[in-house]
């Protein structure tokens, strides 16, 4: 099954950007992946990847400063993806979801996103049956 939770983003280098923590990585070092499973550990354990947490302290002081809402370029739509879909795992999380869901739960989660965006009607349909899995945890 292909994974919807990397990105290729090395130009042809082997670079990857985990679209779940942002941690932008080659798959095929040893110490790098040892590296990104640290990252998803502390994600499971309750943090938020950094690029997260900035997000939504930016976004929460635009909306408490009435400001454009407008973040100047700075984030881009995976940053926004990765909100929406952390958003629901938080959820989750506090229903009582079991960690050891995170990995299909997250790429599932991500394959909705990415319909709903793209306005596909079939793809929707198609992700969301695989979201009826954990509709108990929220």
């Amino acid at each position: 099954m292909k994974s919807n939770t990397l990105l290729d983003v090395g130009f042809g280098l082997g670079v990857a950007e985990c679209r779940i923590c942002g941690l932008q990585f080659v798959p095929q070092l040893p110490e790098d992946r040892e590296l990104h499973e640290q990252e998803h550990r502390k994600i499971i354990w309750g943090g938020l990847p950094y690029g997260i947490r900035e997000f939504l302290k930016d976004f929460g002081w635009a909306v408490a400063q009435r400001d454009d809402l407008e973040a100047n370029g700075k984030w881009n739509t995976e940053a926004g993806k990765r909100a929406v879909v952390f958003g629901y795992w938080a959820r989750a999380i506090s229903n009582g979801i079991p960690e050891n869901e995170f990995e299909s739960f997250m790429s599932a989660h991500f394959e909705w996103v990415d319909a709903r965006v793209a306005n596909d009607p079939n793809r929707i349909d198609k992700a969301a049956k695989k979201l009826k899995r954990w509709q108990k945890y929220g």
